[in-house]
């Protein structure tokens, strides 16, 4: 019988979790609190083990995210345990967070990268500065000016490039192709887990209008949730479906993708600002008598304090921020989130077409 419970003890001086066959919005709370539990010892870097887990949704996904960024913040982070072939990392690859959380085949690999690393209790009473920005920080480029870009190298070749789009890894298509073909494994799984993961997207932004607008906590739950979907898809189908993408971006007028763009950008702003433990109800204006979520307005807000990033990360979070006033503030929620959800449920859809395709024509 699959496990259902957590358990959790200590290997070479780490703090190892074993979760259960399924991790859903029944047991995420419990992720949550073992989590933080570690953390509040003092442990800055806890081993998950995963090779059991066969399903894990939205609310499991987004615990394992913050409890990362929680410890990262402090120094260290989450290392996960996963099957090579098993369902678990599927959705972790095509959801984009093994670019996020460092994963191993292995407990034995994951335990020894844990004592390479120094595992070293995080000192009572040292300051925490905030959450760093992503490790790549970029911006969807602009048709008519912006921010200039910071180069990288390209995950096949090595290549040194200037990319196109936030989420971007690939220098060429075929570079991006390559890659897919060598680390994602069978078409039709990623096809489906990209369909799973855009019904996941669709049902969270569905909830909204259905959660009591007395209910503030489970409301800012509801929309953090939205908002962490919405921007990881958009990275997945920048990272390893551009043709896509670029498909239905060119289907739009100039103005329409301008608008698509930093309606994007602004979103993760609010995501950045979610991971800087800065309080999401600070960005909302709830609205005397309002009774509906979706009409509920980002409030605008002050630049936030970037001076502790490097410069160019300073630019790119900048940008964010522009976007986030230029097309979030003062707009409802359900627009915006609706604006996103349009485009990225386009997108997905010829993703999962052109995947489709391919396998089809490989089999022929």
């Amino acid at each position: 019988m699959p496990a259902t419970e957590y358990r959790f003890q200590m290997i070479g001086g780490a703090p190892v979790v074993t979760a259960p066959a399924e991790i859903d919005t029944t047991t995420a709370g419990e992720l949550r609190a073992i989590l933080l539990e570690w953390h509040g010892r003092g442990h800055t870097t806890v081993v998950v083990d995963l090779t059991g887990t066969q399903f894990c949704d939205s609310a499991g996904l987004r615990e394992l995210v913050r409890a990362h960024k929680r410890a990262v913040a402090d120094g260290g982070g989450l290392r996960l345990v996963t099957l090579a072939d098993g369902a678990f990392l599927r959705i972790f690859t095509i959801i984009g967070l093994d670019g996020i959380i460092p994963h191993f085949a292995t407990l034995k690999q994951a335990l020894a990268e844990v004592r390479a690393a120094a595992i070293r209790p995080r000192r009572r009473g040292h300051a925490r500065e905030p959450a760093a920005a992503p490790a790549s920080p970029p911006a969807h480029s602009q048709e008519d000016g912006g921010h200039v870009a910071e180069s990288r190298r390209c995950e096949q070749c090595g290549t040194v490039f200037v990319p196109a789009r936030e989420h971007a890894r690939f220098c060429t298509g075929d570079c991006r192709a390559a890659w897919n073909r060598e680390h994602l494994g069978d078409p039709a799984v990623e096809a489906s887990a990209l369909i799973w993961s855009i019904a996941a997207m669709s049902d969270a932004t569905a909830r909204l209008p259905e959660v009591k607008v007395w209910d503030q906590p489970r409301v800012l739950t509801a929309i953090e949730d939205a908002v962490w979907w919405i921007t990881m898809i958009d990275a997945t189908l920048v990272r390893h479906h551009q043709r896509a993408y670029d498909t239905v971006m060119a289907a739009h007028t100039p103005a329409e993708r301008r608008l698509i763009n930093e309606t994007l950008a602004g979103l993760r702003f609010v995501r950045n600002w979610i991971s800087r433990a800065a309080g999401l109800g600070e960005l909302i204006e709830t609205g005397a008598g309002t009774g509906q979520i979706s009409r509920w307005t980002w409030k605008l807000v002050p630049e936030p304090a970037l001076a502790w990033l490097p410069p160019r990360a300073q630019a790119w979070e900048r940008a964010r921020y522009q976007a986030y006033q230029a097309r979030l503030a003062g707009q409802t929620i359900g627009k915006t989130v609706g604006q996103a959800v349009t485009f990225l449920t386009l997108t997905g859809g010829g993703a999962a077409s052109i995947t489709d395709a391919s396998q089809h024509a490989t089999r022929s």
